[in-house]
């Protein structure tokens, strides 16, 4: 006869096995595999993981237990990366409308005349943009590309710069062939705000406010430049206003 702690005598089965502890054949076996198999010796974790623990749990559990690591906000970023492309293109275009702040027509390199101008607000800023500023005569121009007419001037007097060999040659754009050029005629005096080029040509400032005619002593500008010259400059060129 055997006993069993606890639970007092038991008759022996035909399988040797006390028929109190015996179940539905199978069953004991089923229930403890499933335990077996749906044990987790590591309680999930109360965070997301660092990659270094991460990779230690999985080589202790398996790749498929191991919790997933929570991938890095990127809305922040991207939100910058999206102002700064905004701004850049907000500049771009504020820079292309207005023009450059160099001279208006042609470079230091003499490539010909720009298509986009500034526009000078001050007389400060418009004297300064030019290396010399001259009363000249103008003589009969040529064309030398499609956009590009080409005069010698005699030089009458000098308001800035150093005073150069008379007569120059100035390059400005041809008349009619786009939105700003400068309607300078040949015979006619101008007081001429110019930079001087690479290959020594002296080019406008700007087709709007690089030239101004001479008539009856006084300095006369297009009717869209607003900007007068200085009482020194004008003096110096011998001229009254």
């Amino acid at each position: 006869m055997q006993r069993v702690r606890g639970v007092g005598a038991a008759a022996p089965c035909a399988q040797g096995v006390p028929c109190r502890l015996r179940t539905l054949p199978g069953a004991g076996v089923m229930r403890v595999k499933s335990l077996i198999r749906n044990a987790n010796p590591v309680p999930p974790p109360a965070g997301p993981l660092s990659d270094r623990a991460a990779r230690e749990l999985a080589a202790l559990v398996g790749p498929d237990t191991a919790p997933a690591r929570r991938a890095p906000a990127r809305g922040p970023r991207l939100a910058l990366a999206v102002s700064a492309a905004a701004a850049v293109i907000a500049a771009a275009l504020f820079f292309g409308l207005r023009g450059g702040d160099g001279p208006g027509e042609g470079g230091p390199g003499g490539g010909g005349v720009m298509a986009d101008e500034p526009y000078y607000g001050t007389t400060a800023e418009l004297e300064r943009a030019a290396d010399v500023v001259l009363r000249v005569r103008l003589g009969a121009g040529r064309p030398v590309d499609d956009a590009t007419t080409v005069a010698p001037a005699r030089v009458l007097a000098t308001g800035k710069g150093r005073a150069p060999d008379s007569p120059i040659e100035v390059a400005y754009s041809t008349p009619g062939t786009g939105p700003e050029t400068a309607p300078l005629t040949a015979g006619e005096e101008y007081v001429l705000l110019l930079s001087l080029g690479e290959d020594g040509r002296y080019y406008l400032v700007s087709s709007v406010q690089g030239w101004y005619e001479v008539d009856g002593g006084r300095t006369v500008g297009d009717e869209d430049n607003a900007v007068r010259l200085s009482p020194g400059v004008r003096e110096a060129l011998g001229l009254a206003g």
